[in-house]
């Protein structure tokens, strides 16, 4: 099923986008690997996986589990924006109805009916956006205009750097990094849920930002601490109200 909110299809063009990122990742890893440039593109998804996703689209946006000023609010909305994930909306949409529905048959992307690797790369069961999960986020201006321009400000981002900095650089600065926030989300979605339930694997924080505390997330959604080792704490103590 497609994923239409506002009248904007986006599924088709999510994919388009992670397709763009895993051949030019590919080419460039072929034809110029270079293990301290690789270094840097972990340290970067990390860093902006953990940032964008996990503190801004999940903890802030998605479960409101914390407050902060408008500054940081634009902040975790634009590095969230250019991790390639989607919008906001969508994204959140999506997460919502997982808790609403975890590893049940109609869980969008429980590992124990949809099978792990279709999970880990995030070929789920339906795609398509209820909007009784997002009705709060619809009243929000900001999230509206970027999901309507989500595509168009990517595109653009994407052919300046090409511009600039070269495919070289691109990928090590933008496409790697994108692809690791796209596996380590299917992480948590998968392995984070073998066994049909939730569960915690601290060593996973090294590449989920955190996330991989996930029995502990879904036994308290509106806690914006996932566990005593979450790498995100010390950020968002410093940018909480």
């Amino acid at each position: 099923m497609e994923n239409t909110i506002l009248g904007i299809s986006t599924n088709a063009k999510i994919r388009g986008l992670l397709l763009f990122n895993h051949i030019l990742a590919g080419y460039i890893l072929y034809t110029a690997f270079s293990w301290n440039m690789l270094l840097v593109s972990y340290i970067l998804g990390f860093i902006l996986g953990g940032i964008g996703i996990s503190v801004g689209y999940h903890r802030y946006f998605c479960h409101r589990s914390f407050k902060t000023n408008k500054f940081f609010e634009y902040l975790l909305l634009s590095i969230g924006h250019y991790c390639g994930l989607g919008s906001a909306i969508t994204w959140a949409g999506i997460h919502r109805e997982h808790h609403d529905t975890s590893d049940t048959e109609k869980d969008p992307h429980s590992p124990k009916y949809n099978g792990i690797l279709r999970t880990l790369v995030h070929i789920w069961k339906r795609y398509d956006i209820k909007p009784k999960y997002v009705k709060d986020l619809l009243k929000i201006d900001k999230l509206k205009k970027q999901h309507r321009y989500y595509f168009i400000t990517l595109f653009i981002f994407v052919i300046l750097l090409l511009l600039l900095i070269g495919p070289m650089y691109t990928a090590y600065f933008y496409s790697i990094p994108a692809v690791y926030v796209f596996y380590a989300t299917g992480v948590i979605n998968s392995i984070n849920h073998i066994g049909g339930k939730p569960n915690n694997i601290a060593m996973l924080n090294l590449i989920t930002s955190g996330e991989s505390y996930h029995k502990n997330h879904h036994e308290n959604t509106r806690s914006w601490k996932f566990g005593k080792y979450d790498p995100m704490i010390p950020f968002i103590q410093a940018i909480k109200k």
